[in-house]
């Protein structure tokens, strides 16, 4: 993964203006995974980025049912894969349907899925003490 950009964000504010400028970056046939600790602000910032993009809906975590869809500019999809506990059970999610030039995917708890990806986005997002937080976009590509 090649490191992209660094942003830090210190409260809510900061942190919808950034989904902002994540939303012009994102297009269809991008996949971003989302990581970061249990309450870091994975759906947070795709409920801000789906807000840029028009999607009317509310945008839910996809904990339980582990996959969203969307329509807004784009077509949305937003999966959770943390409650997998197999291999098995990724193929049987059928991921690789959802990945495709004409949708954007959110992807929480992707450590399982990375492998599999050529090239991705990689959001990480890591909750400092202060309540402050530091997002660090990197990005995958073929070898």
């Amino acid at each position: 993964m090649k490191t992209i950009d660094t942003y830090k964000t210190e409260n809510a504010d900061q942190a919808v203006e950034l989904a902002a400028v994540l939303a012009e970056r994102f297009k269809p046939g991008d996949v971003i995974l989302l990581q970061g600790d249990l309450g870091s602000g994975k759906t947070f910032m795709v409920q801000q980025i789906c807000r840029h993009w028009q999607v009317a809906e509310a945008v839910t975590s996809p904990t339980f049912t582990l996959i969203q869809h969307y329509q807004g500019r784009y077509p949305v999809i937003h999966m959770d894969l943390y409650r997998l506990e197999s291999d098995a059970e990724l193929d049987e999610l059928g991921w690789e349907e959802f990945i495709n030039e004409q949708i954007v995917a959110f992807i929480e708890w992707p450590e399982r899925l990375m492998p599999w990806l050529a090239t991705c986005y990689l959001l990480h997002i890591e909750r400092r003490n202060n309540g402050n937080r530091v997002y660090t976009l990197s990005r995958k590509e073929p070898s």
